[in-house]
């Protein structure tokens, strides 16, 4: 019993210390003044997560031109080092659909509730399959395909270029 806990205990204190070694912070500014003319995301410590491209950048501040939904606003923002927490490299998408993405859920979709309602028919009956069961894809791909033209992709963020 004694090996027993002495094992969870060193086990449980391996694991309190793993996340600090992990967590190095990616504190070198000068990548993130190297990013002038690219597309960010910026965390402030507020908590707010900001995407744009990056006008400027010195030792003291960076400067941030919004991008809205559809294209860069004409809003210009300027964000003091010591407010910002995290900086990543972004992926702007004005104006992409999923249309291709909702039609593969859809059919996806369908053909799951395809196989239910098979299943289920043929418990009931004979044996039989439930007729137009193999339209059920098609009328999820079509669904789905409806649904994504109106779902619209959002800004990304992707590598991770200064955290404190």
């Amino acid at each position: 019993m004694k090996k027993l806990t002495t094992i969870l205990l060193t086990f449980v204190l391996l694991l309190e210390s793993v996340p600090t070694v992990w967590a190095k912070p990616k504190g070198d500014w000068g990548a993130v003044k190297a990013l002038v003319n690219h597309s960010i995301a910026i965390r402030t410590r507020s908590g707010e997560t900001k995407y744009g491209l990056m006008q400027s950048a010195d030792d003291v501040s960076i400067r941030i031109q919004l991008a809205g939904e559809e294209d860069f606003t004409s809003q210009e923002i300027t964000v003091r080092r010591d407010e910002v927490e995290k900086v990543w490299r972004a992926r702007l998408r004005f104006g992409e659909k999923n249309i291709a993405k909702g039609a593969w859920i859809g059919a996806g979709a369908g053909l799951g509730g395809a196989w239910i309602t098979a299943a289920v028919y043929a418990k009931g009956s004979d044996g039989d399959s439930a007729p137009g069961v193999v339209l059920f894809p098609l009328y999820g791909a079509a669904i789905g395909a409806f649904a994504g033209k109106f779902w619209k992709k959002r800004h990304k963020k992707q590598h991770l270029v200064y955290s404190i």
